[in-house]
Order: C-alpha cells, then structure tokens, then sequence
C-alpha cells in the first residue's frame, strides 16, 4: 500500500496554515513541497505547519520544514511547527530543531511564536 498524505491549507489573517496528515517521506515530499510553496509566497506575516495527525516523518519531511523556515525567515516571516509531545516531537528533541523551527504543542502557542520578527 502506497504512503499517504493529506495537506489542508487555511489563510486566515496573515497567516497560512497547513494541517498534514499521514506520512511524510520521499514518497509523499512532492504533495508536501507544493503545499509550502504556496504558503511561502503566500504568507503575508507567517506560516504554521500542523503535524498533529502525522504519524511517521523521515529526514525527507525534516528537511522540508527546515527550507521552509528558512525561506520564510530571509522574508522576515513566521514560522512555527504544531506537534504535540510523543514519538514525532522526538525527531525534532534528536535533531536538536525544536528551538530553531519554533515547535510547540499547540495551534495557540504555534500562533505566538510564529509572530514575525520585527
């Protein structure tokens, strides 16, 4: 059985959010990408990458988020990953990304740190 993915996308207020459910990998990346590019472009103050329902990331899905915040960052926007705490919080604990890419446990805490710099 082939890998899923699943993106919604919300712009609301400035800030564009992804909600991704399924696995994140190399197979699912070209769903993914296109999704983050849009917002990228899109984000008139921040982008918020809800992974709650995401059950299995790899490298792959890592890599995109950190291109994203970068993308975003040399723009002057946002950034902010919602992940609860369990076993995907922990590629971002390993990785040493949970500062970096603003991870929060919440859409409310997410919103507050994804308030563009100044």
């Amino acid at each position: 059985m082939q890998p899923s993915l699943a993106v919604e996308h919300v712009s609301r207020g400035g800030v564009e959010l992804l909600s991704v459910e399924g696995e994140i990998d190399m197979a699912t990346a070209p769903r993914l990408i296109s999704a983050l590019n849009h917002s990228v472009v899109d984000a008139r103050d921040s982008v918020i990458i809800d992974i709650t329902k995401v059950q299995f990331m790899d490298s792959t899905g890592l890599a995109l988020l950190i291109n994203a915040h970068r993308r975003l960052s040399r723009r002057n926007k946002g950034f902010a990953v919602v992940c609860p705490a369990g076993s995907m919080l922990r590629v971002f604990e390993v990785t040493d990304m949970v500062e970096m890419l603003h991870v929060c446990p919440d859409r409310e805490s997410a919103s507050l740190a994804a308030i563009p710099p100044i």
